[in-house]
C-alpha cells in the first residue's frame, strides 16, 4: 500500500508515486481552507467528485475514497484499486473549487519473467560453461544480476543487452561464463525499482569427476605385433608354396627331356646298327598295346637276320698286269632303314 498526501496551499511541489502494475495505490488531498467540490483526475480524466456537503457524487469503478477529515482540516483519500500500466508518467490531480489544485506523478512499472535457458547441467571439471538469462516483459529496463554459490558475480564478468518492444516493455538478455570447478547453484536475478523483491531463476550445475583416460598403447602394440606375425607367416607359406610349384614344374620338365633323350638315343642306336638314317618325322607309338607286338617281333627278327655289309678284299697286282681282281664273289649292298 502506497500513501501520498497532497497538501494544497501548503506544499506546492507535488510528490511522485512509483508502483507495479496491478498494485493498489493511495493519494490524500488535504486543506484547511473552505471548498465546495473536490475533483480527482487521473491522466486528465475525472475519476472521482466529492461535495463538501454531500460527499462523493460519483466515481469510477477502479477507484474508491475514504474521508479522514477533522474539524479543522479536510482530508480525503483516493484509492486506485488496480494501477494500470502506461509507458508514460500518469498525472494524478486533486482540484478544489474554488481554491486551487495540486498534482502528483504516478509511475507504473511492469514486472516480467526471468529464465535461465540452459537448465540444469552436468559437465566435466575445468570446462568453461556459458549461461543465458532472459528477462522478458519488464518496464522500465530491468536490472539483471548473477549469483553463483550464494555470491554475487561482478558485473564485469557478464554482459547484458536490452530491447524495447512496440508496447514499451523491455526484453533483456544476459550472458555469463564460468569455469566448472565444483557443483553449485547458478541464479539469475531481475528486478525494477518498484518491486519489493527480485525475480529469480535458478539452475544446478553439477561437476562430474574427470574420467580416467585409458592408455591403449600396449593394446595397440600387441595387436600390431600379432598382425605382423600373421602377415609374415602368410608370406612364408605363399613363398614355400610357390617354391614347391616351381620344383614340381622343373622335375616335370626334366622327366620330359629324359624321355625325349631316351627315345632319340634308341632311335639313333637302331640307325647306327643298321647303318640307316634317322627319320625326323618318326613318331613313337605304343608298342605295348595289342596289334603292335607282332610288328615289334618281326622288326627285331629282321634286324637280327640282316648282317652288316661285307666289303670284298682288294688285291693290287703289279703294274704289268694292270688288272684288278677281286677275291670272292661280288655282293650287292643294300641299305636298310628300320622303322
Amino acid at each position: 500500500m502506497h500513501g501520498h498526501i497532497l497538501q494544497l496551499c501548503v506544499i506546492q511541489e507535488p510528490k511522485n508515486a512509483t508502483v507495479l502494475r496491478g498494485s493498489e495505490v493511495h493519494f490524500n488531498c488535504s486543506t484547511d481552507e473552505s471548498w465546495d467540490v473536490m475533483t480527482w483526475l487521473l491522466g486528465g480524466r475525472t475519476v472521482l467528485s466529492i461535495s463538501a456537503d454531500h460527499g462523493p457524487l460519483g466515481r469510477d469503478e477502479s477507484v474508491s475514497t475514504v474521508n479522514h477529515s477533522m474539524s479543522s482540516v479536510s482530508v480525503w483519500e483516493l484509492v486506485l484499486i488496480n494501477a494500470s500500466f502506461s509507458p508514460t508518467v500518469q498525472e494524478v490531480t486533486c482540484e478544489l473549487l474554488p481554491t486551487g489544485r495540486s498534482s502528483s506523478a504516478l509511475f507504473v512499472q511492469e514486472k516480467g519473467n526471468v529464465r535461465i535457458l540452459e537448465g540444469d547441467l552436468s559437465v566435466q571439471g575445468g570446462v568453461l560453461v556459458t549461461f543465458h538469462c532472459q528477462a522478458i516483459g519488464w518496464y522500465p529496463n530491468p536490472s539483471v544480476s548473477w549469483v553463483v554459490n550464494a555470491t554475487n558475480v561482478d558485473r564485469g564478468n557478464y554482459n547484458t543487452s536490452s530491447l524495447q518492444d512496440a508496447s514499451g516493455l523491455f526484453n533483456s538478455t544476459s550472458v555469463l561464463q564460468i569455469k566448472a570447478e565444483a557443483s553449485t547453484a547458478v541464479e539469475c536475478w531481475a528486478s525494477v525499482s518498484a518491486a519489493l523483491a527480485h525475480q529469480t531463476s535458478t539452475v544446478k550445475l553439477t561437476v562430474e569427476a574427470p574420467q580416467i583416460t585409458q592408455d591403449y598403447t600396449v593394446v595397440i602394440a600387441v595387436i600390431v605385433s600379432v598382425c605382423t606375425i600373421i602377415l609374415l607367416a602368410v608370406l612364408i607359406l605363399i613363398l614355400c608354396y610357390r617354391k614347391k610349384l616351381t620344383k614340381l614344374s622343373s622335375e616335370n620338365k626334366v622327366s620330359s627331356s629324359s624321355w625325349t633323350v631316351n627315345l632319340s638315343s634308341e632311335r639313333r642306336s637302331v640307325a647306327d646298327e643298321t647303318s640307316g638314317k634317322v627319320n625326323p618325322g618318326y613318331k613313337a607309338e605304343d608298342v605295348t598295346s595289342s596289334g603292335h607286338g607282332d610288328l615289334r617281333n618281326r622288326a627285331d627278327s629282321t634286324i637280327n637276320v640282316i648282317s652288316p655289309p661285307r666289303v670284298p678284299d682288294i688285291v693290287i697286282y703289279s703294274s704289268q698286269n694292270q688288272n684288278l681282281n677281286c677275291k670272292g664273289p661280288v655282293k650287292t649292298v643294300r641299305r636298310v632303314t628300320t622303322v
